[in-house]
């Protein structure tokens, strides 16, 4: 049995949720107290203990403030995760590193103090890399356990090399995966709503919610991240070969399914139980319910703190590729959410359901209702947190070669964030005494908070434990030495069956098990690749003669036929990418949204034209190097601060204007003045 001198392993559940509980980043700056000051030779889980405290309270105040993002949140703590397990691998009689390769460290160095020293600073370099912006936190972090945040050593005889090396390794190898974080994770498919928060369309796709953040103010919600459909996935598989059906019940041309699965959600609000709505609060805090489910399973276990590491990767690693998926389906059916569909049958007519905090059931005007729970930012079908709990249980079933779990979650009365001090009327216990039922009742809590039709969780249901089937067989094979050393990720090419927009009015039926092949066009020839759904989209050389204004083009290419599902463009080389639009007497160039493929610039298009590849500034050799300590901000001018840059450090030069520089910190872009720089002599 495992002696814990410090912070026993029950305080650890209590560590997390104070974060939980806190939201703020007083908490993140403050952990762990000087009452629970942790030895690092001796500390049984730093994971728990020292990392996530911090990197909660961080993300709470910086990234989510209810937590719920979960495509954010779980990519950081795959990677933080990620560097540890890397950063621990030498340690351990035949495990590899998924991106690094460090060599194995005799077995008299496989102490605990060695693992842990070696897995913090792989967390560190990781999340210096992710959260650059919280550098005083990560610092403060590694002095509170005694270790030397400025130790960059690269030794790999020494745990602090090992964990530096293992960490950024983690770090840059995911950084063009394709979520986009040099972009400050911004969207690059070009997703567009079809409806607005003020007006419903198109009745059988998604509506953005419009939500009160305070008196007389609004937002309006938009897809988080849509990107994740073109992120590379953990297990080596292809998401594009991972198909749902479609769900035929959200389009109102099934009149019949359609109000009937708004009346199943209806019938659902209005008897809604204490219970059933404890338990949508557990499963839509994805950190309470995986989290500690988790926590509880490591000290069943008895896990070292290497093996609580390589669980929580693995676990974390199930719920992203599943993700992966469920966002690549959720794009291309870009389905109607509950509240929208309501209110589209019903109207004003008066609907029984559950009535807002405290208001038990009521007659509500239809078009008034709302869900238990807020609307999560993205389309309803399929299920996203279905699947990551499907996934994460499976996995933690093979973890743990038991479907065994016998965990409990004991909520005192009045306990509801929702509806605090009335909910549950009295000591309310839930008890899951399976993964299995762990993952139904995730599901079904999705369901009963009123956010998801039945058919979205019966479709995440069906095929997301293979996720977590997927996950663990790699992760056997990094623990065994027989996985290849993975080369850094890439985006994924774009999803032939995206709609950024769809003109059709019907919704397009897929045949069952066959999906469109990708068409190349025929003349593009070896350095651009066309991608269309569409058979008839046809390719030919551009006469770019008459192209004044584009005299630094690259490349150029002719995209003609139908392109109602739209199409890909790719250049084999950098640059960026405008279209010039059929028809047009006087050349107009539209500059495209450009992304990066691999070694490729890509586009998309949606309608015919000359696709044209023009050339970035020149400014491959040039660098500026800073004078002063100095902003790093997001826009040149007045824009906001988004970190600090030492005096002395040198910087890459991606373009300028007169006064400032646009450069490249720590992985991101971003802007510096002029004032407190020197060129050298390439600028």
């Amino acid at each position: 049995m495992r002696t814990y001198t410090k912070l026993s392993r029950s305080c650890l559940p209590l560590l997390i949720l104070c974060v939980l509980l806190s939201g703020g980043l007083t908490l993140a700056q403050g952990l762990p107290s000087a009452e629970t000051v942790i030895d690092v030779a001796e500390s049984p889980d730093p994971l728990h203990q020292v990392i996530l405290p911090r990197l909660y309270a961080v993300i709470g105040a910086d990234v989510s403030p209810t937590l719920g993002d979960a495509t954010l949140i779980n990519r950081f703590r795959f990677i933080v995760s990620l560097a540890m397990v890397d950063a621990a691998a030498p340690y351990h009689p035949t495990a590899v590193g998924m991106y690094s390769r460090i060599p194995r460290r005799p077995e008299a160095e496989w102490t605990d103090a060695n693992i842990n020293t070696a897995m913090l600073h792989g967390a560190y370099q990781a999340l210096m890399g992710l959260l650059p912006d919280r550098h005083n936190v990560w610092s403060d972090m590694m002095r509170d356990i005694g270790l030397d945040p400025d130790d960059a050593s690269a030794d790999l005889n020494t745990a602090v090399g090992i964990g530096n090396i293992a960490g950024q390794a983690a770090h840059d190898s995911r950084l063009h995966d394709g979520i986009n974080q040099t972009g400050n994770y911004q969207d690059t498919t070009g997703y567009m709503p079809a409806n607005s928060a003020y007006e419903l369309r198109d009745p059988s796709r998604w509506q953005p919610g419009l939500r009160r953040q305070g008196v007389g103010v609004y937002t309006v919600q938009h897809f988080v991240t849509p990107q994740l459909a073109n992120m590379e996935p953990m297990a080596p598989f292809n998401p594009r070969e991972l198909r749902v059906a479609p769900p035929i019940a959200s389009h109102p041309h099934n009149q019949e399914a359609y109000q009937a699965q708004a009346d199943v959600v209806l019938e659902t609000s209005a008897n809604l139980s204490d219970e059933m709505k404890l338990q949508a609060e557990l499963f839509d805090n994805k950190i309470a319910s995986l989290g500690l489910s988790y926590i509880h399973l490591a000290k069943e276990m008895d896990l070292s703190p290497a093996d609580i590491a390589r669980g929580y990767f693995l676990k974390a690693s199930a719920w992203m590729d599943a993700a992966i998926v469920t966002w690549q389906e959720k794009t291309r059916f870009d389905a109607v959410r509950p509240f929208s569909a309501i209110a589209y049958i019903y109207g004003d007519q008066p609907v029984a359901a559950w009535g807002g905090p405290g208001q038990g059931t009521q007659e509500v005007p239809a078009n008034e209702w709302r869900s238990y729970l807020p609307e999560p930012d993205h389309p309803e079908y399929p299920s996203g947190s279905t699947c990551g709990c499907y996934a994460h249980a499976r996995a933690l079933q093979q973890f743990s070669g038991t479907d065994e779990l016998n965990w409990s979650v004991n909520y005192p009365a009045g306990s509801s964030r929702v509806e605090p001090g009335l909910t549950p009327a009295r000591d309310l216990t839930l008890t899951f005494d399976t993964w299995t039922d762990f993952a139904a009742a995730c599901g079904q809590a999705r369901h009963w908070s009123g956010v998801h039709f039945v058919a979205a969780v019966e479709a995440s249901a069906s095929y997301c434990g293979t996720f977590g089937d997927r996950a663990f067989e790699y992760y056997q094979s990094l623990m065994n030495g027989s996985a290849a050393l993975r080369q850094p990720a890439q985006a994924l090419a774009a999803d032939p069956w995206r709609q950024s927009e769809r003109r059709a009015t019907t919704p397009i039926v897929v045949p069952e098990n066959t999906y469109p092949t990708p068409q190349s066009c025929e003349f593009a020839g070896d350095a651009v690749t066309v991608t269309a759904v569409n058979s008839g989209a046809m390719c030919k050389a551009a006469d770019t003669s008459d192209f004044s204004e584009a005299a630094d083009f690259l490349d150029a290419i002719v995209v003609t036929g139908e392109l109602d599902l739209g199409a890909q463009v790719c250049f084999g080389q950098p640059g960026s990418i405008v279209l010039l639009e059929e028809g047009g007497t006087v050349p107009r160039f539209n500059e495209l949204r450009s992304y990066r493929a691999g070694e490729s610039t890509c586009a998309w298009i949606e309608r015919p034209g000359t696709v044209i590849l023009k050339a970035l500034p020149q400014f491959s050799e040039c660098a500026v190097t800073t004078t002063d300590v100095i902003n790093f901000r997001r826009a040149p001018v007045r824009g906001e601060a988004i970190g600090i840059i030492q005096k002395g450090v040198e910087l890459p030069v991606a373009a300028r204007t007169p006064y400032w520089y646009n450069v490249r910190f720590r992985g991101r872009d971003g802007w510096v003045s002029g004032d407190f720089v020197q060129p050298n002599d390439h600028c």
